[in-house]
């Protein structure tokens, strides 16, 4: 039975079957699943548009004292279409029987091009559906205007956009402390009460919490870069190579900065052209009392171990600075730079026991040293 519902034009060939089978008769409207369907949708959905009427109809009764002209152009408007739903019955139900009488009538079944309908019939059903779901949508929306509901959905638009512009925007102060305004503070006291005093709930500050989760961020960093990868120096680290760099620096600035040495950072130069700038000067500003060897003269000897005055560089550059003027020797250091009285002294400690010609006899203490000792190079 479904399969002729189904496939109404289908027929085994005799020479197929191997014998003649009768032609089976096509399905009348009727008997048609979607003509039943369609036909079920159309009753179902003129039922619904007698439930809306009535609602739109109270709708209007209750919204009779809100009426504007374009209310009642709507209400007209609807009116007209339930005529026209009326008349649709109608005619869809006369359609209906004169096709289907006439079917009966001339014993002949239908056509079965659209499912056992023929194509007016399907077309019609078609129509008068969606015509339907249009009366339906049309009575909606009267029932709708007529309790006002657009006025006050639209209303509610415009209240919120008012309420939006009037809505003061907290400042940038207030966002960054989270405060709470003083007219507002009994929405967050607490219960406690302690001799009167009372608890406000607030919250910390967001500053001060972004500050805090950063620091625990920091934290990991830190972990990773000084004590997992090794990338960074711990502090013992840096100390011990600063200081060590500031060696470096010390004995930089002091070859460039020559003129700061005195007798108490003075050491024995052993760069032959300091030497030789400090014999030149020996000979120019000293010889006339030392000799031009340091055999002495009317100054001591300066080529033995023995000393009036202290034989190390240190207390050398201090004698020529200051001098002894009670002894006769002068002080220098109006005359004489620090830095060619450093010259001057490494060269004194240089020809300490060469022992020259006619080298005066030994004056002062003995004085074991080193000619070489803490010796720095140039001071150039």
């Amino acid at each position: 039975m479904l399969i002729a519902t189904l496939f109404p034009l289908v027929a085994l060939s005799a020479e197929t079957a191997g014998k003649t089978v009768a032609p089976m008769e096509k399905p009348t409207m009727y008997e048609s699943p979607v003509f039943i369907g369609l036909l079920c949708i159309t009753v179902f959905l003129g039922l619904a548009i007698l439930v809306f009427a009535k609602v739109a109809r109270v709708a209007i009764i209750i919204g009779k004292k809100r009426k504007s002209e374009k209310e009642q152009s709507g209400m007209i408007k609807t009116l007209l279409l339930l005529l026209a739903t009326g008349f649709s019955f109608g005619a869809f139900g006369q359609t209906d029987t004169t096709s289907a009488a006439s079917t009966i009538a001339a014993g002949s079944p239908a056509t079965g091009d659209y499912w056992g309908m023929d194509a007016l019939t399907f077309y019609l059903m078609i129509c008068f559906i969606l015509f339907e779901l249009f009366v339906i949508w049309q009575l909606y929306n009267v029932a709708m205007q007529q309790l006002g509901y657009y006025e006050r959905r639209e209303k509610l638009a415009l209240d919120k956009k008012a309420a939006a512009k009037t809505v003061k925007r907290p400042s940038f102060i207030e966002k960054i402390n989270q405060s709470v305004a003083i007219e507002k503070e009994a929405e967050i006291m607490l219960d406690h009460n302690y001799d009167g005093i009372r608890e406000l709930d607030n919250d910390l500050p967001p500053w001060w919490k972004y500050g805090f989760y950063m620091t625990i961020v920091f934290s990991f960093a830190y972990m990773i870069h000084y004590h997992v990868t090794h990338t960074g120096k711990l502090q013992n680290e840096e100390y011990e190579q600063e200081l060590l760099q500031a060696k470096y620096d010390l004995i930089a600035y002091r070859k460039k900065a020559a003129n700061l040495v005195d007798e108490n950072n003075a050491t024995i130069l052993t760069d032959a052209s300091a030497l030789a700038s400090g014999k030149a000067l020996f000979i120019t500003n000293c010889a006339a009392c030392h000799g031009t060897a340091g055999e002495g003269g009317v100054g001591p000897n300066l080529t033995d171990n023995y000393w009036m005055h202290g034989g190390d560089v240190k207390e050398v550059f201090k004698t020529i600075k200051y001098g002894y003027p009670e002894k006769g020797m002068k002080s220098w250091q109006q005359d004489l730079g620090a830095k060619q009285i450093h010259e001057i002294s490494s060269f004194i400690k240089s020809i300490e026991g060469t022992n020259p010609p006619n080298a005066k006899e030994p004056q002062g203490e003995l004085y074991v040293g080193t000619t070489t000792g803490d010796s720095t190079g140039s001071d150039n």
